[in-house]
């Protein structure tokens, strides 16, 4: 029988790399006690997919990656004193590569103390544009990627939190998960899914699948524009 139960038992579902809150977390919010041992693993093993679901929704409407994560990506001079990149908050640079020249920009010729956050390396000198030119003015034609970042940015997400290192994730972002996932929690379970609305003799049920305002309001804050 013990052999029997190991087979049919359902594997737990791992919490994703980019998973923006916790299995225990989650649970508290809908009203379950994460140290009940009667709620059943599908129970937490379905949580987890739709926890799953979220954040990766969520990271793909913001055009965002939320852990901490270390990038190597080319740019274009921006002409401008500040460069900004693809992830923020930036947590490192470690290198800033001019390719054409093979030198390693000087760190403390740029800073991101107070760009950081958004995504920006600040540079007194600027960060000249560099092209191809072309015609008898050899008017600069199309810009060139010369210069190579290594950098490191994100957030410490819930799952991988320590005493050391707590938490830095903002809590609206953990909140619209736990919002998300209990939207499709509450209709898996009143068996509304793929339903929105049923008259049954004078009882009429409605349900609203559409993200809330607020939800959508916080993915737009989050969204990476430039």
């Amino acid at each position: 029988m013990a052999e029997e139960q190991q087979i049919i038992k359902a594997p737990t579902v791992p919490l994703a790399s980019n998973a923006l809150t916790t299995l225990s977390d989650m649970m508290e919010f809908i009203g379950m006690d994460p140290d009940d041992a009667s709620i059943p693993r599908l129970v937490k093993n379905n949580l987890i997919r739709l926890i799953n679901s979220a954040s990766e929704y969520i990271e793909t409407m913001t055009s965002r990656k939320f852990a901490i994560t270390l990038y190597n990506e080319g740019h274009y001079g921006s002409g401008a004193q500040e460069l900004c990149l693809g992830q923020y908050p930036i947590r490192e640079v470690v290198t800033v590569e001019d390719t054409e020249n093979e030198y390693a920009v000087p760190a403390d010729s740029y800073s991101v103390d107070d760009t950081g956050n958004i995504g920006v390396i600040y540079r007194d000198k600027g960060w000249p544009v560099r092209g191809y030119a072309s015609g008898l003015a050899n008017d600069l034609k199309a810009s060139r990627k010369y210069l190579k970042v290594t950098y490191r940015a994100g957030f410490v997400l819930p799952k991988d939190a320590t005493e050391e290192a707590p938490s830095d994730l903002p809590y609206d972002l953990q909140y619209i998960v736990w919002q998300m996932v209990q939207q499709q929690w509450n209709l898996a379970n009143n068996g509304a899914n793929g339903l929105s609305a049923f008259t049954i003799s004078d009882v009429s049920w409605t349900f609203d699948k559409e993200l809330s305002t607020q939800v959508k309001d916080i993915i737009n804050k989050y969204q990476r524009w430039a």
